[in-house]
C-alpha cells in the first residue's frame, strides 16, 4: 500500500502511538483500500516490532486533521475502546467557522442520522438517529469568521461539522456540509487535545498540539 506522507509521531510507547494526521488523509479504511491511511502509515512505522499489534481506536473525517490514538496490543486496545465508549476521555478541536456565533458559549445536543450515502443529518424524530453532544467557545471572531473550541461528549460520525452547520456556522472549507463552492484550502478543523487513561499505568495522558496557521481568524 503506497504511503505519500511521512508520520508526525507525537508520542510512542510499548501500549500506543499517538500521532498528527493531516487534512486530506483518510484514518482507515476497508482491506484492499489502494488510497494511503493513516492507519497503514502507522502498521508500516511498527513492522519491525513483532510483538506490535495496531488496533483502531477512533477516526477522524479525511478532511479533518490532528490528533490519533492507536493501541499497540490488545490490552491497550480493549482499555481504550472501553473509554471512548464511556466517553472518559477528552476530545477537544479547534474549527474556524462562517459567520458570527450566537451565543458565544454553550452546548449543542441534537439527534444524528447516516443516509445511505454517507452524509450525516439531523432529525426531529426521538425514535431516530443518535444523541449528539458538543460543548462549544468561541476564542476570536473577525472579519466574518469565528475560531471556536468544541469539546465532544459524544462521537458521532461529522458531528461538529453538521451540528455547526445547522446552527448556520458552517466550517470553513467543509465540501459537504458547507457552502458551494468551498473556500479554498484544508477544511478547517482540527483535533488539538486528547487526554486518555494509559492502558497499563492508569494515568492520565495529555496531548496536544499547535494550531496549524490555516486556523487564524
Amino acid at each position: 500500500m503506497p504511503v505519500t506522507r511521512s508520520l508526525r509521531v507525537i508520542f510512542e510507547d510499548d501500549d500506543l502511538i499517538v500521532v498528527n494526521k493531516g487534512p486530506g488523509v483518510l484514518s482507515s479504511t476497508v482491506p484492499g483500500e489502494r488510497r494511503p491511511t493513516i492507519a497503514a502509515q502507522v502498521e508500516q512505522h511498527v513492522a519491525g516490532n513483532r510483538r506490535a499489534r495496531i488496533g483502531i481506536i477512533h477516526r477522524l473525517d479525511r478532511d479533518a486533521a490532528g490528533i490519533l490514538i492507536f493501541s499497540k496490543n490488545p490490552a491497550a486496545f480493549d482499555s481504550l475502546k472501553e473509554q471512548f465508549f464511556h466517553h472518559t476521555v477528552t476530545r477537544q478541536y479547534l474549527a474556524l467557522v462562517h459567520g458570527k456565533i450566537d451565543p458565544p458559549e454553550g452546548s449543542i445536543t441534537s439527534r444524528l442520522v447516516e443516509y445511505a450515502d454517507g452524509t450525516v443529518h439531523s432529525t426531529a424524530r426521538k425514535d431516530k438517529g443518535q444523541i449528539a453532544k458538543t460543548d462549544y467557545k468561541t476564542l476570536a471572531s473577525a472579519k466574518g469568521r469565528t475560531l471556536v473550541q468544541l469539546t465532544l461528549q459524544t462521537g458521532r460520525k461529522h458531528q461538529i461539522r453538521v451540528q455547526l452547520t445547522d446552527r448556520g456556522n458552517p466550517i470553513v472549507g467543509d465540501r459537504v456540509y458547507g457552502p458551494h463552492p468551498p473556500v479554498v484550502g484544508p477544511m478547517r478543523l482540527v483535533a488539538v487535545r486528547l487526554e486518555v487513561d494509559h492502558p497499563r499505568t492508569g494515568k492520565r495522558m495529555v496531548f496536544q498540539i499547535d494550531p496549524p496557521k490555516y486556523l487564524k481568524v
